[in-house]
């Protein structure tokens, strides 16, 4: 015998305000509860009423909500379980998928604020001060994007972020645009320009080679001192990992001066796939 479930229409009762358009939203704990409460088989159901009942914005908004991402994973694991009679499950789950991938900003008591982007395959989550100055950036890195232009926006944005610094300095992306494209001054700070063309370039094209060779890339990079204009170091942890198995082929950390004449020993691309 069969379970027999009526599909049904869900639209959450509750709301929260969201913070970045001030307009109520659905509430991601009473969306987790209903599925939690719904049997296994009715799951499916209830998912596809709660995402059905909701435009593309109060989606979006879901997600920047405490829990909201909690609760569209849970909405896109039901859905994966859909029976073959709802055949509008995968349209839905691409709904799910694309809030998902929004970028989230929080901002802190003290105007700190920490910014998560989705690029591609890539996730990069960047901290930066009150005064949008960039102080750490950490990514999972799985995909390069070859061949792709700065934008207008974008090389404006690297003027800026030189004109802080001093004679000599460019703007230096923190995680390379050719991982990120254009993110702005958010990813931006006043590199010395030998570093950012010599020892930092060579520490990408290191990261971009592992990625390549089929790893995946988690990096951590911290500017030191914040709360100033122009870091005097660089300090920066990478792991490399295969997908494969989750073992770490390699790992390392390096701490640079932001000035001329900076060195890095960099992994041959030769030597990766014996890893």
């Amino acid at each position: 015998m069969f379970e027999s479930v009526q599909p049904t229409r869900f639209c959450p009762v509750d709301s929260r305000a969201d913070a970045a358009t001030g307009q109520a939203g659905p509430d991601a704990d009473a969306i987790s509860a209903s599925l939690r409460e719904a049997s296994f088989v009715a799951r499916p159901w209830v998912a596809r009423g709660i995402v059905a009942g909701m435009d593309d914005a109060q989606l979006a908004a879901l997600a920047r909500q405490g829990g909201g991402r909690d609760a569209l994973q849970a909405l896109d694991e039901a859905l994966s379980g859909a029976p073959w009679l709802m055949v509008d499950a995968p349209a839905l789950q691409q709904r799910v998928a694309t809030a998902l991938r929004e970028d989230t900003t929080t901002i802190g008591a003290d105007g700190i604020t920490t910014t998560t982007a989705h690029i591609g395959e890539n996730t990069v989550t960047w901290t930066n001060d009150a005064e949008g100055r960039p102080i750490r950036a950490e990514a999972d890195l799985t995909e390069v994007f070859s061949g792709i232009d700065r934008g207008s926006a974008e090389t404006r944005a690297q003027r800026e972020a030189a004109g802080r610094g001093i004679e000599g300095d460019q703007g230096g992306h923190i995680i390379g645009h050719r991982f990120v494209k254009d993110q702005g001054l958010k990813n931006l700070f006043p590199q010395n320009g030998n570093f950012n063309v010599s020892a930092y370039k060579k520490l990408e094209n290191e990261w971009a080679d592992w990625i390549d060779t089929g790893m995946d890339v988690h990096i951590t990079v911290d500017l030191a001192p914040g709360g100033q204009d122009r870091p005097d170091r660089v300090r920066v942890a990478y792991e490399v990992t295969d997908p494969a198995d989750g073992r770490v082929v390699y790992d390392q950390r390096v701490t640079f001066r932001n000035e001329a004449g900076q060195q890095f020993d960099r992994v041959p691309r030769a030597d990766m796939p014996n890893a």
